[in-house]
């Protein structure tokens, strides 16, 4: 679906997404966010976290990738959705990355990290 995304939205979806999913897995090459990797040298393939510091950089590209959610519809509709994923509409999609982002938002607030899975 990147591919049909418009070219501003990816950009700063991909850094968001690779910040909190991604984070160099090997298709999401040329897609990253240039922040440093919250492994802290352990080899952590399902765990990524990121420090208190880095904290307000994604929260910045929340707050420019979210009224960027609605025209995401048509591009998931047409090539991302699949009846038998565990994100099977755009509105599932749509609520997780707003999820997301909510916790990103308020993390931020607190002045604390995220630790979570990567998909």
């Amino acid at each position: 679906m990147r591919d049909f995304v418009r070219p501003g939205a990816r950009d700063v979806l991909d850094r968001f997404d690779d910040a909190l999913f991604w984070h160099g897995l090997e298709d999401t090459t040329g897609c990253g966010s240039g922040l440093a990797d919250g492994s802290g040298g352990w080899d952590a393939d399902l765990l990524l976290w990121c420090p208190p510091g880095q904290v307000p950089v994604i929260a910045g590209w929340w707050r420019l990738a979210a009224p960027e959610l609605d025209g995401l519809r048509e591009p998931f509709t047409r090539h991302a959705a699949e009846p038998g994923g565990w994100i099977t509409t755009f509105e599932s999609f749509a609520a997780f990355l707003t999820d997301w982002g909510e916790i990103v938002t308020a993390a931020e607030r607190r002045g604390w990290g995220i630790v979570g899975l990567r998909c």
